[in-house]
Order: structure tokens, then sequence, then C-alpha cells
């Protein structure tokens, strides 16, 4: 069903990203995938997670991203849209690649001379991207499937600098561009009939009786069914908001938003604040006030609040989502999947 997806080109970039902020507001739960040149070093599944970092840092800071997908949703599992972000600036006669992947992104319908010739900058995106994020800070969800190098690929479009050093570092960086991250391969390994995560996105979809639209090896099509999927997995397994956030597969350290972040207002005007539940809102005023107007901490009202600012302007204040840890959460009980 072609109708389902945006195809995103240099020509229509502007219309596209606008189009992107305007439904975030309605789907704030981003599901997303990416296509690159295969890998360069292939990692053993019985790496050491230092050995494992290290090979996405060499890959990642080598290869060139191609496509974004990413789908838009909400909690009621609504869809927004899905949008397809096609880039310029790979050239396989001259940038590393691993020919077999690109023969299969060229199998699945990818036409890379296309892609050269219309595609996105990447600086161009970077910054109509950061203004919609910055704009919708601290109300998204980003959802992925076996989302590491996913996380890592975006991560260095936004930031345009090569990967962190260690994971821990890594961690710190996607949780300040993230701050919310799901990966359904991780949740997958707590959950019979899932294989203990030791699964692929295609048959983790037929067992949930997920169905695909469009083709495998898009990004577009991939983010949709991780969609479908994440959505199925929690009305089957009864998920709660917030389980499993903050843990890629493969990744040791917990992805937080670690950092506070401020909004001021010029004085006499007035700014709209979301709510949203799982951040609570405070306000604090930086001069002397009663301790009734110092600060104030949303109960998860179902409506944004409107504050009229006096001067001197007042400073929103988002606490900290969670505090960084290194341990895995402790595993539900187990649920079967009814066929």
């Amino acid at each position: 069903m072609t109708n389902r997806f945006t195809a995103v080109w240099a020509d229509n970039f502007a219309q596209e990203i606008a189009a992107v902020d305007r439904f975030l507001t309605h789907f704030p739960i981003v599901s997303f995938d990416t296509e690159f040149p295969g890998f360069l070093r292939n990692t053993p599944r019985s790496a050491s997670d230092a050995l494992r970092y290290q090979d996405l840092r060499f890959n990642v800071d080598s290869l060139k991203l191609i496509q974004l997908g990413i789908t838009l949703f909400d909690d009621l599992g609504n869809i927004g849209g899905t949008w397809e972000f096609n880039f310029r600036g790979f050239d396989e006669e001259t940038d590393p690649h691993v020919a077999d992947s690109i023969a299969l992104l060229k199998a699945n319908g990818l036409d890379l001379e296309k892609f050269g010739k219309f595609g996105i900058d990447p600086e161009v995106f970077k910054e109509g991207f950061a203004e919609v994020l910055r704009m919708h800070r601290g109300r998204l969800l980003w959802v992925s499937f076996h989302g590491l190098y996913d996380s890592a690929y975006v991560m260095k479009l936004m930031t345009r600098k090569a990967m962190p050093s260690s994971p821990t570092e890594f961690a710190a960086m996607a949780g300040n561009l993230f701050e919310r991250v799901c990966d359904l391969k991780f949740m997958a390994k707590f959950y019979q009939g899932l294989l203990g995560g030791e699964i692929g996105l295609e048959r983790m979809a037929k067992i949930l009786r997920v169905q695909r639209y469009g083709d495998a090896h898009q990004a577009g099509s991939d983010s949709l069914l991780t969609a479908d999927a994440f959505v199925k997995m929690r009305a089957q397994f009864g998920l709660k908001p917030g389980m499993y956030e903050g843990f890629l597969y493969g990744l040791s350290p917990k992805i937080c938003a670690s950092s506070v972040h401020r909004v001021r207002a010029p004085p006499g005007q007035v700014i709209l604040v979301p709510v949203v539940p799982t951040r609570p809102v405070i306000l604090a005023r930086r001069s002397s006030y009663s301790s009734r107007d110092q600060s104030f901490q949303s109960h998860h009202q179902a409506s944004p609040m409107l504050y009229p600012y006096p001067s001197p302007a007042p400073m929103f204040m988002h606490r900290p989502m969670c505090i960084p840890f290194h341990a895995l959460p402790q595993a539900p009980p187990h649920y079967q999947i009814h066929m």
C-alpha cells in the first residue's frame, strides 16, 4: 500500500519536515529504521561488550547513511504517517561499503543513482530535523528493533560527530538526543514465544501476526512494521508505559535523559507547556516568592497548562527522567503467546 509512505527528497524536504512537526503534536511515538552500506566488521555473537561497541564505532564512523524511515503513532496505535528520508552523499564507486549489502538494497528497490541526484543533503536534514526535535523535546518516545546501529547512525547524522569512545559515553549522547528509547528485540528477551530475543523483525511480525506493508529492507516499511509490532506487543502482554525504556539490545549502559531542560519565557508573555505524564514539570522562579509560587508539580493533567509570565521571567525545568545505571531490569513473569 504505497499511499502509506511519503518519499522525501531534496525538493519536498521543507514541506514534509513541516508535516512531521505538525503530526508529532498528536503522534509522539517515533519508530525508526535506517539503511546503510553494510558492516565492514561483523561482530561475533560471543563478543564482549567492549568489542561489540568498538566494531559499531568503526562501522558507523566509516560508512554513510543512505535512508532513514520514521513512523509516527500514538498510545492507541493510531498511525499518523510514515516518511522515508533519502540522502545524497553515498557514492558506490568511491565510498566504503559491503557489495552484498548494496546488492540487497538495490534488489529491494533502492535506486542509488537517484539518491545521488535528488537526495537530501545531510546538513540540510540536520538543521531542519533539529528544530523539530527542539520543539517537541521531552515528549517523544523512540522505538526501534535491534536499534543500536539505527540509533548510532541517527546520532551521527544529527551531531555530525564521530562515535563516542565508550559505551557509557554513547549512552549519554543518545540520552541527550533521544531522551526515551525502547527496543523491541530487547523486550522480546522477556516473553516466551519470541525465542529469547534471538529473532529478526520479520519473524517477530509473523509470530505476532502483524502484516507488513511495502518492501523489506526499505526504512519506511521497516519503521511501520516496527510500530505495528510494538503496538501488538503492548496489547498482547499488557505492557505499561515506561516498561523497558532506556535499553538497546547489545548495549549495557542504560540510556537516560540526564540533563535538565530549561524553557525561558519573556516577561508578559504566555508559554504553553505540554504535560508529559512521565516527566513532571517544575515551575521555578529566580527571585523570592511564596513557597506556593516557587514550585509547582504537575499531577498528570490531561491537558496542557498555561502560565502568564510577569517580570522577571520564570523558568520551567523538566526533571531528569531517570538515573543512568548499568543493571538490566528484573524480568517480569513470562507470558506465553497464544497462537
